[in-house]
């Protein structure tokens, strides 16, 4: 699959009229070849690392995938074409890990000045039309509801593919808000097991019962309206995202459901150097369904680890631990510079799943904690190692960016 993604890129990059970096990159890593004085000798290695991942119009990506993945390495495509007050831009990106598991994807992204009398936000009215596909070969489940075990651990094979848009505009410096209209096309079936010790397979062990979706997997069309209140300025942030989702099964409407989601994220500095920040991040989902109905089991959200799209929550347990149409979370996170650009990490997390959302309760809540340590690029954090505990399932390991 990557080198299906080599060929997107190649075919995108004469159409570039961007900056071509790569003379540059050329400059900065001659070295290899004349090495230059010994003090010098870090500098140019830097920079030459530096160039390749992010020289116009193609550099090298490195990313996680999906947790479990391991890192998708391959090439990022990015141009501007702007046009008066319309700026636009292109990213096309097409990785792949060691384990098989791969993504590739485009972007175009035209913002505006804002719409909308008397508006006085500083950012602007942005569009996104965008298409991605990723192939995962060996996906965990361990079933649905707050009380499944690790005995249940199966294996599943999903190949997803979504296309779409989604608009936002700016109201005012404190409110935005938009909309997003998309299609998935999900393949969800079971793992070959001949050449994987300890995998089962997940027909093995679940049904369509017990694993709502597996006997079949319409097309979705994804309906949202989103609201995003903020204050991003002085020692104290936030920001929030409140969701309507509408997920329309086009077959036989069987796996329709809608989804009411709040995504909020505090910010706070006590320090005037920007070197320690609290981050406070509280998730909530409640789902339904029409009578007769069932939300497929790939369309629910996970706790433990990080998800699908590498948000962390329980980060004491493994990941996609739990799953059930309902959940809330709750993270806690101190940041804090140490030397240069070296910091250290704390955390504590608590969350349930439940199965209808008179089911949740700060009673049955689930905890881990942990910590670690973070590279620091200015006043932000770009890299954490973390251990998480606390789970009574031993201890689970995170590398890679944040996503908190």
């Amino acid at each position: 699959m990557i080198w299906r993604s080599v060929l997107l890129i190649s075919l995108l990059i004469p159409v570039a009229h961007a900056e071509n970096d790569w003379p540059k990159v050329s400059e900065d890593c001659g070295g290899i070849f004349h090495p230059p004085p010994l003090s010098n000798a870090l500098k140019q290695t830097t920079s030459c690392a530096t160039d390749f991942f992010t020289a116009r119009p193609v550099h090298l990506t490195v990313k996680s995938i999906v947790p479990g993945g391991g890192q998708g390495f391959g090439p990022t495509f990015n141009s501007d074409y702007n046009n008066g007050n319309w700026q636009n831009h292109l990213n096309a990106t097409g990785v792949a890990s060691l384990r098989q598991f791969w993504q590739t994807g485009a972007l175009w992204t035209s913002t505006h000045t804002r719409f909308g009398a008397n508006n006085s936000a500083r950012d602007r009215f942005r569009v996104n039309l965008y298409g991605n596909a990723r192939g995962l070969p060996l996906m965990p489940y361990y079933g649905i509801g707050p009380q499944v075990t690790q005995a249940n651990l199966v294996d599943y094979r999903q190949r997803e593919v979504r296309a779409g848009a989604d608009v936002i505009n700016p109201f005012s410096s404190w409110f935005a808000a938009g909309g997003t209209v998309e299609a998935i096309f999900p393949h969800i079936e079971g793992v070959t097991t001949s050449d994987k010790t300890g995998v089962r397979s997940i027909e093995k062990i679940f049904t369509e019962t017990t694993a709502p979706g597996l006997a079949s997997q319409p097309t979705f069309m994804h309906y949202q309206v989103f609201a995003e209140p903020r204050h991003t300025k002085g020692p104290f942030e936030f920001s929030y995202k409140v969701g309507y989702h509408y997920y329309q099964d086009t077959s036989s409407g069987h796996y329709s459901f809608r989804q009411f989601t709040i995504n909020g994220t505090h910010i706070f500095h006590p320090d005037k150097r920007n070197d320690s920040y609290i981050t406070i991040n509280p998730r909530l989902t409640i789902s339904g369904v029409g009578a007769g109905n069932v939300m497929p089991f790939y369309l629910q959200q996970t706790l433990g680890g990080t998800d699908i799209d590498n948000a962390p929550s329980l980060r004491g347990f493994r990941d996609y631990r739990f799953r059930a149409p309902d959940n809330f979370v709750i993270q806690v996170q101190y940041d804090r510079r140490i030397w240069g650009p070296i910091g250290i990490v704390g955390f504590y997390d608590t969350g349930q799943v439940a199965n209808q959302a008179s089911d949740l309760s700060l009673g049955q809540m689930r905890q881990s904690f942990g910590f670690g340590f973070s590279i620091w690029t200015g006043d932000k954090t770009v890299f954490r190692a973390t251990m998480g505990l606390g789970s009574g399932e031993g201890r689970h390991m995170y590398f890679g960016l944040p996503a908190l």
